[in-house]
């Protein structure tokens, strides 16, 4: 629905006098005075946002919008009262009262042997400079142990392990570049000059680990886990003037919190956490580690060229003002044993010998639920689940190497009808369906799909990826609980609010080997729905 209402916004408004109110507003206040008088017959104002940002918007789009209220309460139409809602539009970038920035220091890359450098963002970077960034943490509670090492040494030796991880993974410390061409283009880089990362010591008073990992929480108020991580007002599109990379460690009661927000268009996953494997081994003392690969150097030729894309679609967009909707969130933790028993049912309903994995067949389950827990589905319409597929390990015969430094996925789309999702007996027959989609992402497609993006490269915010499907971010391949500082391993993996929207989905490993965690991120109804769905929270451990 964020997405209806903002291709509605979009549609309606006049482009000339929305170009004035857009670049004159803020600066000039008697040009806002004289722009906001000059409403064209049949349109009507519209004021979205925190800073009430003005739209001219056709007035038979009005009443659509106004059925929407409810869900968008941060909007305000001219001569319509807005319903009392100060309970839902809390800021989910306002700090929790309770957690206390003590330090804030900026770090740099401690001693570095490779030379500065500007390093090419690639298609598979540019794609997602116009979304949120990455926000994993790591939750521990105080070690156990006889003789545990003082919270303020620990946190000592956490700051100078990050310096020296950093010189290892000098792109994090810069910042982005542009060089724009003639024609309004632009080829973007990390400028690796060491700018630095801030490194943020917090303490959340009154705070324990059991009170943050409390779930669900509703979207918004924030729950105080959201205060846990840093940067929660930049997007990857501010990587020119702010940190590619920043830490928090926030102390609690009984534990502590390391919660880091990392550029999305410069690192996935798998990058930013080889990045913490090497910095808490560090940390613990331990000196074998393999370090990054920066270089392009690929069979995918496509990795190799400068990319040229439209300066202004990067220059001039803005999201930060984006309206979340109320959602509710929460993490769905499913057993080995679990997966083991959807494996074999799923496996049952198929016919011949085809092969599914634990995270398809999971996949499939929870698909189905979010569906049947949304309202009245039309039986014969489409739904959507977007997986992120990696790349390294592709591209015969020079695959991207395990440790390569940036961007290595790309998106695949996963489509059934609403009828033959939730049908009796369909769960084998959704997964092998993503089954079949993953398996078809050959080195052939990707190289496609590729060159067809620098074509013409489609860079879409957040508003734009998800209306009605869902999304998956993360993996089980991620060794998250391995990641140890020297407190031992973390009783829970936590992502912040960057990219929270309605479809959602983030996998983690489970704590045990062989579980998993699905971080689900929905409407209120349609989760309360899906927490009472007795055939999926049947499979659910916790």
């Amino acid at each position: 629905m964020k997405k209806q209402l903002i291709r509605r916004l979009s549609r309606a408004t006049d482009s000339s006098t929305y170009s004035l109110l857009r670049s004159d507003s803020h600066h000039n206040p008697a040009r806002r005075s004289s722009c906001e008088k000059a409403v064209d017959h049949g349109y009507a104002p519209v004021h979205v946002g925190h800073e009430m940002e003005r739209f001219v918007v056709m007035k038979k789009f009005l009443k659509p919008l106004i059925q929407n209220l409810l869900i968008y309460p941060q909007i305000q139409i001219q001569n319509f009262p807005r319903r009392n809602m100060a309970s839902s539009t809390s800021d989910p970038r306002t700090p929790d009262a309770r957690v206390r920035i003590l330090s804030t220091e900026i770090i740099h890359a401690k001693n570095t042997q490779s030379p500065l450098e500007r390093i090419p963002l690639t298609a598979c970077d540019l794609r997602l400079i116009l979304v949120g960034t990455i926000q994993k943490g790591l939750l521990f509670r105080n070690p156990t142990t006889d003789h545990p090492i003082s919270r303020q040494t620990f946190i000592e030796n956490l700051k100078s392990a990050f310096s020296k991880a950093l010189a290892l993974h000098h792109p994090f410390a810069g910042r982005l570049t542009a060089d724009e061409h003639p024609d309004g283009s632009a080829s973007v880089y990390i400028d690796c000059n060491d700018a630095g990362c801030p490194f943020l010591h917090a303490v959340a008073d009154g705070v324990t680990v059991d009170e943050a990992l409390h779930q669900p929480f509703p979207v918004p108020p924030a729950p105080i886990l959201w205060s846990f991580f840093p940067s929660n007002d930049v997007k990857n599109y501010h990587g020119f003037t702010k940190p590619l990379m920043s830490v928090q460690i926030t102390e609690l009661v009984d534990g502590v919190f390391i919660g880091w927000t990392v550029n999305h268009a410069v690192a996935d996953g798998t990058a930013h956490w080889n990045f913490h494997r090497i910095w808490s081994s560090i940390c613990r003392g331990c000196g074998e580690y393999s370090p990054p690969v920066f270089t392009r150097d690929s069979s995918l030729e496509a990795i190799k060229k400068k990319i040229r894309v439209p300066w202004s679609r990067i220059r001039d967009f803005n999201e930060d003002n984006l309206v979340i909707p109320p959602l509710k969130e929460g993490t769905f933790h499913f057993s080995r044993k679990k997966i083991a028993e959807l494996k074999a049912k799923g496996t049952a309903e198929l016919s011949g010998s085809r092969q599914i994995s634990s995270l398809q067949i999971l996949i499939a389950h929870l698909w189905r639920a979010v569906i049947r827990s949304r309202a009245d589905p039309d039986p014969e319409s489409e739904t959507r689940f977007v997986i992120q597929v990696g790349f390294r390990g592709r591209f015969e015969p020079n695959k991207f190497p395990a440790h390569y430094f940036g961007n290595a996925i790309g998106g695949r789309t996963v489509t059934m009808k609403v009828k033959d999702l939730v049908a009796e007996g369909s769960l084998g027959r959704v997964a092998a369906e993503v089954n079949r989609v993953v398996a078809e992402t050959t080195d052939e497609k990707l190289r496609e799909a590729v060159e067809d993006w620098i074509e013409s490269p489609d860079m879409r915010g957040l508003g734009e990826f998800t209306e009605g499907g869902l999304m998956l971010s993360g993996s089980p391949r991620f060794d998250a609980y391995g990641t140890d500082f020297g407190w031992g391993k973390a009783v829970a993996v936590r992502s912040g609010w960057a990219n929270k929207c309605d479809g959602k989905v983030t996998v983690f490993p489970g704590p045990e080997t062989g579980s998993m965690g699905f971080e689900v991120c929905l409407s209120p109804e349609c989760f309360d729905r899906l927490r009472m769905d007795s055939e999926f929270m049947a499979a659910v451990t916790e």
